[in-house]
């Protein structure tokens, strides 16, 4: 396989890493460059559903790797991502047009452009984890050549693809015959905005159908917040924007001040990873009392702002 040589930094790593720049002065820097770092508290991150009746994918990731079988078959199932690791990781499930290959995706990959890359294919979505915890999505996978990926920077602002979390996945036609799962809600993400998301709920397990509705690719990272961690701080301080220079296209950001943020303001991280326009995701969450923030980092495909920047955040409380 072509070796993955990334552009320093991708467009979504920079724009995090920007992001992280406005907000430090709130002590929340780890949590806007992207999930950087490890949760804080493992028993308050929401528990993988039981793998019921569908057929379970179970990937394991680390620094920096995915391990996960070769072959699947087509239908829904469950993407369970199971991080072993000490960062934060999300397995995206990109599928590859008909017609690409390999070395034409690897080719797009390398552009550091998330925009040209969906010439090349259309992303499924997938789990999203924070370290030593395991979450899972329920997705339906058309029979096709996939990558998984993971898009979050390191602390250097390098797409963990880019040192080595990238593996090739078959899925052929299946006898799977699912149905579609029962969700408890609908969350539909446009331009910018997460339509649906309630404001409360009590506590539980919940499964929610979360469609990607836009005509962007669009992400939808759901962080708890550690005690108090006020969520409408947060929100103001991601969309107030990250400083001109910062946000320029043609500046370099400088080292990461993850390090002196202090502690994680998150305790659990889950979520749908990037999706194309149309895709669905079922997320299955064990949702624990406190307040989250759901968050979409992805750069918007004209002005290269970040969807959080232009107001794609928005909180909620379980009670």
């Amino acid at each position: 396989m072509t070796e993955v040589t990334l552009p320093q930094p991708l467009d979504s790593s920079m724009n995090r890493r920007a992001i992280l720049k406005s907000s430090a002065a709130l002590g929340v820097g780890a949590l806007i460059a992207g999930h950087v770092g490890p949760a804080a508290a493992q028993d308050a991150t929401p528990a993988a559903a039981d793998v019921g009746e569908y057929p379970e994918l179970v990937i394991v990731a680390s620094e920096f790797m995915f391990e996960l079988p070769a072959t699947a078959e087509s239908g829904y199932t469950r993407l369970t991502l199971d991080n072993q690791g000490g960062a934060d990781h999300h397995a995206m499930f990109f599928r590859l047009n008909d017609d690409t290959t390999e070395e034409q995706f690897m080719t797009g990959l390398q552009s550091g452009d998330l925009g040209a890359l969906l010439a090349f294919g259309a992303s499924y979505g997938g789990p999203m984890a924070g370290a030593g915890s395991q979450e899972s999505v329920i997705a339906s996978l058309d029979a096709g050549t996939y990558a998984v990926i993971c898009l979050i920077p390191d602390e250097q602002g390098v797409p963990h693809v880019a040192l080595g979390m990238l593996a090739m996945l078959e899925v052929s036609e299946g006898a799977n015959t699912a149905p579609d799962p029962v969700a408890d809600g609908t969350i539909t993400l446009v331009e910018m905005a997460f339509e649906g998301l309630p404001s409360e709920l009590p506590a539980g397990a919940y499964t929610w159908q979360v469609i990607n509705g836009g005509t962007q690719l669009h992400e939808m990272a759901i962080l708890q917040l550690a005690p108090g961690v006020p969520a409408e701080a947060l929100i103001a301080a991601m969309t107030a924007g990250p400083p001109e220079a910062a946000a320029s296209p043609d500046a370099v950001p400088a080292a990461s001040p993850v390090a002196d943020a202090g502690p994680p303001p998150f305790v659990g991280l889950f979520g749908a990873a990037p999706m194309s326009p149309g895709a669905t995701n079922y997320v299955e969450f064990d949702a624990q009392p406190g307040e989250y923030v759901a968050v979409c980092f992805i750069p918007d495909a004209e002005t290269g702002v970040p969807h959080a920047v232009m107001g794609m955040v928005a909180s909620f409380t379980v009670v």
